[in-house]
């Protein structure tokens, strides 16, 4: 059975890395509860950075929930190239159940992914 862990090599954990992914985003995923922005990388794996506001979601419980949930769905999905992903939550993304929020989520990264690999293939 593969381990899923969501370690500090699986995360954007510097601003730099942030603003690279916001400056030379390849694929944009839109939802109108979040943004997925994402970029291709070559030295590591696939890497998530997490954006959720005070101002979008106001209790620290419900943003809390958005980002495990985001995390856990994330480490989930098994990307065909590498890229490095910016998940950005708007107004209303604490409305949505558990298992509604869930289910998005996980469709936003097959959604992704596909793009990802249709531009892959055409910029080849």
């Amino acid at each position: 059975m593969p381990r899923f862990k969501f370690g500090k090599d699986q995360r954007l954990l510097r601003a730099s890395e942030f603003q690279e992914v916001f400056d030379l985003n390849t694929c944009k995923i839109s939802h109108p509860n979040w943004l997925l922005l994402a970029k291709f990388n070559t030295s590591y794996g696939s890497r998530l950075g997490l954006v959720i506001g005070k101002k979008n979601i106001p209790t620290a419980v419900q943003r809390n929930l958005v980002k495990r949930i985001a995390r856990e769905t994330f480490r989930k999905q098994q990307f065909q190239s590498p890229v490095d992903v910016v998940f950005l939550a708007r107004n209303g993304a604490d409305k949505l159940s558990r298992e509604k929020l869930t289910q998005i989520i996980q469709n936003s990264w097959v959604k992704l992914d596909a793009r990802c690999k249709m531009l892959e293939v055409q910029g080849a």
